[in-house]
């Protein structure tokens, strides 16, 4: 049989706007005869032989919704998955849970070394937020001594044990032993070897030096630990941020007790030297004077990098004020507030759930509960609705032990282990919406939110949060855009920290080098009779060498001036550099991956990493798309040469209908713009239409964008 062919004709097209299929048709016989009055008859185009489709069209805005309608509403699908989110739910308190006992397995190790009332008083204490610790604006530096979490041996059990006592004990056990080692040969020479001298000097009193040279250390120490408690009490008088001077003087304790021990040792050394000496001469000797030297070169880099550690902490202090302490501020009144509401729903559900169990009798308050019971009674919460299932779950264990189990998850902790992904941020949104949405409700209000909060301001102010559109409610999905948005900008200030705390750290170490630097020229002055033209000859051996190290300084200092003073974005911040990039060479968008001292890392939509060195993105237009407001776009439409201003003004409101019915994702506006005429054939035209928010969220976009694309097509039908 030979095969079938289908024959194709060209379909005509038909003038704007929707056409009725009861009425008569209009079409254009040919492009030369091309207006819009030309008509025909409806049977005249119609193909006997093929499949023929009948469509409909409805005026107002309720066309938008039926014809783009699923067979379930989204707030029904949702509530369908209320089992999952319960068992998520309860996922989630269960890794709190396993968490906390961790954490007083530790605590009990801990009391070991410690009083048993200050144990007590830290397991009871309650947890701390990491995310707390991590956005601390001060610089804080990687300690030098990593303890091994499991020792092996039994000194380094010992070792740990005084590592982790209070400071009191850790100080005793290393000032004593380098004390009492130098406190042999200084009882030595006070009673045995009277005669005998260290260059000169009485050996009693060289070891005295000693003495001094090694508690000075440990002096300077205490007064350094004692330093934080006056500057946080002194900058109360300046700023309600003495807590920041006063986490600031904390992380300066080393540098000022290098200073302070330095200090000591260079106003001891002369005096004791020169006055014991074993002839009674108080002149000066010569290795007296060249280790006077040395100690006053030391003392200087000790100064120096006083000086430039508290250079670095104002650094970080004010790059963080200016960059992260609002986006900080504003992200834990978000968490707290949902923490509110999620011990609000915990306790609501709770004295739901008192509802369908049976009351309890003397006989069977305490020990094992029959199965027969525990069988009845989950039966009866089966029977009373299969959206308390994930509710009874949680209390098997305790329904089998003949016993209330509270749980032992802090609330706060909980929260944050469910924003820590996007699924578990979606979970907690319908767990909070589920418990404040009125009964058959699919919004939530203002008053629904006011009893989880201690006043109205507070209420208000957490509802302005989740209504993001300011429509005077809040829809299930516009809660889990909020929720998902908290989780991922806590994330993002996170990772913008550690960055921020790895640039801080390459800055340090340069200052550093240049401290090093400067200590030698010192030492190099001091200790040489010819300094001037030592330094002299240095100098041009570094001018001669300038060439090899000018690009380098320029790119440092650019890169430096990119990262600290323009800042142009944070990590996870969506951009678009405008340069050469691109598959056209005229930019391209990019997700900040790392900033670095010198480069920034990037991911492309597609996946790829690009790593860009900041000196060359300091030249370039960079656009945020965080950073920016409502934005909004235009959507190119190319319609026949004929169309008339009615037809253009009758689609834009029908546009400017479906906007209002979707007020929660666009504004109100819709523009139209005529751009060009093809040679008397088509015409195009910009349909303008605005965001509520920025293209930050790249799938939220393309959702509202194809929403948008969507309700245009129904419209030009």
């Amino acid at each position: 049989m030979p095969p079938q062919t289908t024959e194709f004709k060209d379909l005509d097209q038909y003038a704007f706007p929707a056409f009725d299929p009861d009425a008569p048709r209009r079409r254009r016989p040919s492009d030369a005869e091309s207006t819009v009055d030309d008509e025909y008859s409806a049977d005249e185009y119609i193909d006997k032989n093929k499949l023929r489709v009948h469509t409909s069209y409805e005026r107002g805005p309720e066309r938008f919704n039926t014809r783009m309608a699923s067979p379930m509403s989204p707030f029904e699908q949702k509530q369908s998955q209320q089992l999952d989110d319960e068992l998520e739910m309860l996922r989630a308190e269960s890794t709190v849970n396993q968490a906390n006992e961790e954490r007083e397995r530790q605590s009990e190790t801990l009391s070991r070394t410690r009083s048993l009332a200050r144990t007590r008083s830290r397991v009871n204490t309650e947890p701390v937020d990491e995310f707390d610790i991590g956005t601390t604006p001060v610089y804080e530096q990687t300690k030098v001594y990593q303890p091994p979490a499991k020792p092996a041996t039994r000194l380094a059990k010992m070792f740990i044990s005084v590592h982790q006592s209070s400071f009191i004990v850790r100080y005793l056990c290393y000032i004593t032993p380098v004390s009492l080692i130098i406190l042999i040969p200084l009882l030595l020479g006070a009673f045995l070897f009277t005669d005998t001298t260290v260059g000169d000097v009485k050996l009693m009193w060289f070891c005295i030096w000693l003495e001094i040279f090694w508690l000075t250390l440990w002096l300077g120490r205490i007064i350094a630990k004692c330093i934080p408690y006056p500057v946080g009490l002194i900058a109360t008088i300046f700023t309600n941020s003495e807590k920041v001077w006063r986490d600031m003087a904390k992380q300066l304790e080393v540098p000022i007790a290098l200073f302070f021990w330095w200090l000591a040792v260079e106003v001891s050394f002369l005096p004791t030297m020169v006055n014991h000496h074993s002839d009674g001469d108080k002149a000066t000797r010569g290795w007296e004077k060249t280790m006077n030297k040395v100690i006053i070169s030391i003392f200087v880099c000790a100064t120096l990098n006083f000086i430039e550690k508290v250079i670095i902490q104002l650094i970080a202090i004010s790059f963080h004020l200016r960059t992260y302490a609002d986006r900080i501020e504003i992200n834990k009144f978000q968490t707290s507030s949902l923490v509110k509401l999620y011990v609000y729903s915990r306790e609501k559900i709770a004295m739901k759930d008192s509802d369908f169990e049976a009351p309890e009798t003397e006989e069977n308050s305490a020990g094992f509960k029959t199965p027969l019971k525990y069988i009845n009674k989950a039966g009866k919460g089966v029977k009373q609705g299969f959206n308390r299932v994930g509710n009874v779950a949680g209390r098997v264990a305790g329904d089998f032990a003949g016993r209330e189990v509270e749980s032992s998850a802090h609330p706060q902790q909980v929260v944050i282990q469910l924003l820590s992904s996007t699924s578990g941020s979606q979970v907690l949104a319908r767990r909070l919406h589920r418990t404040f949405a009125a009964e058959g409700a699919e919004t939530v209000s203002d008053e629904d939110l006011a009893p989880a909060f201690d006043n109205n301001e507070e209420a208000d102010a957490a509802f302005g949060m989740f209504d993001k559109d300011m429509n005077g409610d809040i829809s299930m999905e516009e809660l889990e855009a909020v929720c998902v948005e908290i989780g991922r900008e806590r994330k993002a200030i996170t990772a913008s920290l550690k960055d921020l705390d790895s640039v801080v750290g390459k800055l340090d170490d340069l200052f550093l080098f240049i401290v090093a630097v400067i200590t030698i020229l010192v030492f190099i002055s001091l200790i040489s009779t010819s300094a001037a033209g030592v330094l002299t000859s240095a100098g041009s051996a570094v001018l001669a060498l300038s060439w090899l190290f000018s690009a380098t300084a320029q790119e440092v200092l650019q890169s430096i001036i990119f990262v600290f003073i323009k800042h142009p974005f944070d990590v996870g911040d969506r951009v678009t550099i405008y340069g050469n990039t691109g598959a056209a060479g005229l930019g391209d968008d990019y997700f900040v991956k790392e900033i670095a001292l010198l480069f920034t890392e990037f991911k492309k939509m597609e996946g790829h990493v690009v790593q860009a060195p900041n000196s060359y993105l300091n030249t370039l237009f960079i656009l945020n798309q965080r950073r920016s407001g409502g934005l909004a776009e235009a959507v190119p439409v190319t319609m026949k040469f004929g169309t008339t201003i009615e037809q253009l003004e009758g689609l834009r409101n029908a546009l400017m209908e479906f906007v209002a019915t979707e007020n929660r994702e666009y504004q109100t506006n819709i523009l139209t713009e005529l751009r060009t005429v093809y040679e008397a054939y088509s015409i195009s035209m910009n349909v303008v239409f605005f965001y509520k928010s920025n293209w930050q969220n790249e799938l939220l976009r393309l959702q509202r964008r194809n929403k948008f694309i969507c309700a245009l097509m129904v419209a030009m039908q």
